[in-house]
């Protein structure tokens, strides 16, 4: 079970690159999207599984790694991308802009965003992100629309 958990919080291993492991997440991201976008309803329900998947994987890197947000764990940032599209269907104009805007916001973490990062253990590696998702899900639907 520890094999499956490790597997899911690194992003499939990705996070376990060496250089930009919250880049190379996100990246994962992509193809995720596009695969659950082939029906509304998949992308709502894999998001919230993927959600839950993440939440539950990431507990389990915090208190195994003992850091409240290992920076190998990069299903967080694979969340939040696919959160990006709550409003917007993806294309390949809205999939480079959604990869830009979210890091940007991840990285930076503006506000409200940094009021999520204190949060303990699994979920609060997952909220920032989750929200960071939600803000680039709405500046998304504004630029595109």
């Amino acid at each position: 079970m520890s094999v499956i958990l490790e597997f899911l919080a690194t992003g499939f291993l990705v996070g376990k690159l060496p250089v930009a492991p919250g880049t190379f997440g996100t990246l994962v991201g992509i193809p995720l999207v596009l695969l659950l976008y082939l029906d509304r309803n998949l992308y709502l329900f894999g998001t919230l599984i993927f959600f839950f998947l993440g939440w539950i994987s990431s507990e389990y890197m915090v208190q195994n790694l003992r850091d409240e947000d290992p920076e190998q764990v990069v299903i967080d940032e694979i969340v939040g991308y696919l959160l990006c599209f709550l409003f917007v269907e993806p294309t390949l104009k809205s999939l480079i802009l959604a990869f830009i805007i979210f890091r940007v916001v991840d990285i930076l973490k503006p506000f409200p965003v940094n009021l999520f990062e204190n949060f303990p253990g699994g979920l609060g590696v997952m909220m920032d992100d989750v929200v960071g998702g939600l803000i680039t899900s709405v500046v998304l639907y504004l630029l595109l629309q």
